[in-house]
């Protein structure tokens, strides 16, 4: 799901964008959306009902990947092909199985994540992001008009994360945290 749509991006430009600039748009916001979600670690979008496949390790504790955590509830766990799992619990970022997982196999995990309503400073990132982008020619470091000379950043591709948009999104971005640890034997 894209964080801006393409009329959003036209009203903050102030005009309107042909069918060309359109389609540009369009594929800058999708850049943007994933690059915003992979910085931040993750999946903004609302899912209702859905699975995601984790592999077992030794023990009771199956960790979930940060990606789902955002207003994660679980519904049922099965064993891959499997009929569901009896005696699973979830907490603080992941599931308990008692008297302990089977190790390497695969777990599916059914229930709903990601946010009903996505927080405004993802889209105004974007948006500023996608408008930076329009505004940047590839592979231009310099122009020069008369006396007028202006250079311009080139230390990387004009589809990245500026340090505007990676300051406004840090609440959003996974921090250091402290660890569980567990006895073995649960």
């Amino acid at each position: 799901m894209a964080l801006v749509t393409v009329d959003e991006v036209a009203s903050r430009l102030g005009w309107p964008l042909t069918p060309e600039e359109e389609i540009k748009v369009q594929r800058f916001i999708d850049d943007c959306t994933v690059l915003i979600e992979d910085y931040c670690g993750k999946d903004f979008e609302r899912r209702d009902n859905k699975s995601f496949d984790l592999v077992t390790d030794v023990g009771c504790w199956l960790p979930i990947p940060r990606r789902f955590l955002p207003y994660l509830t679980v519904t049922s766990v099965t064993y891959y092909g499997e009929d569901a799992l009896e005696g699973w619990e979830y907490s603080s970022g992941g599931i308990y199985l008692y008297p302990g997982w089977l190790p390497g196999r695969v777990v599916t995990v059914t229930g709903s994540w990601g946010y009903s309503t996505l927080p405004a400073v993802l889209s105004v990132a974007c948006t500023a992001e996608v408008i930076r982008w329009m505004s940047q020619t590839p592979g231009l470091a310099m122009e020069r008009t008369g006396e007028v000379e202006r250079e311009f950043a080139t230390a990387s591709s004009p589809q990245s994360l500026s340090e505007a948009a990676k300051q406004a999104l840090k609440r959003y971005k996974p921090s250091a945290s402290s660890i569980t640890l567990r006895r073995e034997g649960c």
